[in-house]
This record gives C-alpha cells, sequence and structure tokens, in this order.
C-alpha cells in the first residue's frame, strides 16, 4: 500500500521541525560559550543577569527540543 501524498508531507514537515529544533538547540549551546568568553574578557556590572538569561535561553531551547521529540 502506498503513502497518501498528504502523510508524506506530514513526516516531511516534523523531520524539518526537528532539525531546526536541534539547529537551534545548537546554536543555543554556542551563545552559552560566548557568554563564556565575554565574561572572561570584560567584567560587568550585570554578568550575573546575562548568565542567567543565557542558562535560561539554552534551557528552553533543549526543553522545547525534548518536547517536540515527544509529541511528534
Amino acid at each position: 500500500m502506498t503513502p497518501s501524498v498528504t502523510s508524506v508531507i506530514l513526516t516531511t514537515v516534523k523531520i524539518l521541525t526537528l532539525v531546526g529544533l536541534g539547529l537551534y538547540g545548537i546554536f543555543a549551546a554556542i551563545i552559552v560559550r560566548q557568554e563564556q568568553l565575554m565574561a572572561a574578557v570584560l567584567e560587568e556590572s550585570f554578568e550575573s543577569v546575562l548568565r542567567t538569561l543565557v542558562i535560561v535561553h539554552f534551557a528552553a531551547s533543549v526543553g522545547l527540543l525534548l518536547l517536540a521529540l515527544f509529541l511528534l
């Protein structure tokens, strides 16, 4: 039995969504590394706030990727 066009399109969209979220997770990890390097060079008063935002962003991106893996 051949798959219908709709199921092929939906499967392709799901795969592309997971790939895109995976790339976004890698991007978030790179942001964490860049923030570490910046903190080593610059000493700012808002460094702890920036570090917190970066960690929350990374955790949200990984959480979204895991949620998509389970739901899709």
